[in-house]
């Protein structure tokens, strides 16, 4: 059984004039809220192993935030440039090169793509909140079969 667990970004702050979205920070609130949301994790989800994030400043903030609750090393945590804005083919494509064999793997993205994907994977739909997460488990036929979706050999 494999436990995949997608996240949505804590909250961030507006993009300064000049400033891109990519560049956005997370707000002071969205820090207490990516918190909270790494102790939920820690406390009702099996050990994360291994997390996947876009290297957005939000998405790595949260992935960061995460990472320390669950003490993970750095090896464990892994910025992936294709989940930024990634459409839910994109996810599945990063899981399927990234996972490195984990059974519990974090994958923390951007909404629309993260909320979409999930709700696929789930079977229910609706869009993430801000420090959001499905949690999905998937059998070894599911979670082969999502590899094989993403470009994964065997």
């Amino acid at each position: 059984m494999t436990e995949l667990i997608l996240m949505r970004h804590a909250a961030a702050v507006q993009a300064a004039i000049g400033g891109g979205d990519y560049e956005r920070e997370l707000s002071a609130p969205g820090r207490v809220e990516a918190v909270q949301a790494a102790r939920e994790l820690a406390r009702a989800a099996p050990p994360i192993e291994r997390i996947l994030y876009s290297p957005a400043q939000r998405t790595s903030a949260t992935a960061r935030i995460v990472a320390a609750e669950q003490s993970l090393g750095p090896q464990a945590i892994v910025a992936v440039p294709s989940l930024y804005t990634a459409t839910p083919a994109a996810i599945s494509a990063a899981i399927a090169r990234e996972h490195g064999g984990a059974s519990v793997l974090l994958v923390v993205g951007h909404n629309p793509g993260v909320s979409d994907f999930g709700g696929e994977l789930s079977r229910q739909r609706g869009h993430l909140p801000t420090a959001g997460y499905w949690r999905v488990r998937l059998d070894y036929e599911e979670w082969h079969a999502l590899l094989r979706a993403g470009g994964a050999k065997g």
